[in-house]
């Protein structure tokens, strides 16, 4: 069944949300990161999913800040934004953080990409931002010049790629719903974990984004519906207990 991934992207040391990844487009929200972290793992999340976009956007840092989320959080903690060199991939990967999401490096520096790979099969997600269907990188503003979705992530398999996020950024902080048609073309090329992203509204999303990555494992991230007070982890693991139940 599907996994609980709710997210906190970080800007300045703060919790925000931005609209289709636009920093000009940003919600902040009062509540210190850790605190954020600890409620969403009470409520029953299976990880927490944190973007440094001060990194991603190559301004600045939230190392202090993540810091602090892995050291208290329960659950695991995956963390991507600006992951973009050998030095602080490696520097990362010796935290308790349990996964790194790597979005440009697997197309800028494959070579290298393929090394962390082999060193560190279960650590490493692989995100493809898409905007109409192609993975972008450096934050979102360029293609990655590497063709459709579906293609990459079958090549990425091939890789030995055990894990992909994929956000349809033209929904990403707009709760229109997921990009259906979007995930099923990568989960026809990708029998591995996907994560979806990108217009996650509440528990009514659920079953359509397991139904259509139902050929193997997979995740919701739920950003802004969390933040905007839209649901709950709580609500989110009460749907799914009722889909396990109707399932079995």
């Amino acid at each position: 069944m599907i996994a609980l991934w709710p997210a906190i992207d970080l800007m300045g040391g703060k919790v925000v949300r931005l609209l289709h990844g636009d920093p000009s487009q940003r919600t902040v929200y009062p509540e210190r990161a850790v605190e954020v972290a600890l409620r969403f793992a009470a409520e029953g999340a299976d990880g927490i999913h944190v973007v440094d976009l001060d990194a991603a956007f190559g301004i600045g840092s939230n190392a202090g800040p993540i810091a602090e989320i892995v050291a208290a959080s329960p659950v695991p903690v995956e963390v991507g934004g600006g992951l973009r060199d050998r030095a602080g991939i490696e520097a990362v990967l010796a935290t308790s953080v349990a996964r790194l999401v790597l979005g440009s490096l697997p197309f800028r520096a494959p070579a290298l990409f393929e090394a962390l790979l082999a060193a560190h099969p279960d650590r490493l997600v692989v995100a493809l931002d898409c905007k109409d269907g192609r993975p972008t990188i450096h934050g979102w503003v360029e293609d990655a010049g590497a063709g459709d979705a579906a293609g990459v992530a079958r090549r990425l398999a091939a890789l030995g790629v055990r894990t992909l996020l994929v956000t349809d950024v033209a929904r990403d902080g707009a709760m229109t719903g997921p990009n259906l048609e979007l995930l099923a073309a990568v989960r026809a090329a990708f029998s591995g974990e996907i994560l979806a992203s990108g217009g996650m509204r509440g528990a009514e999303d659920l079953a359509p984004v397991a139904a259509t990555l139902s050929g193997g494992p997979a995740g919701a991230i739920f950003g802004r519906a969390l933040h905007s007070g839209a649901t709950t982890v709580a609500r989110l693991a009460t749907a799914r207990a009722a889909l396990r139940e109707v399932a079995s």
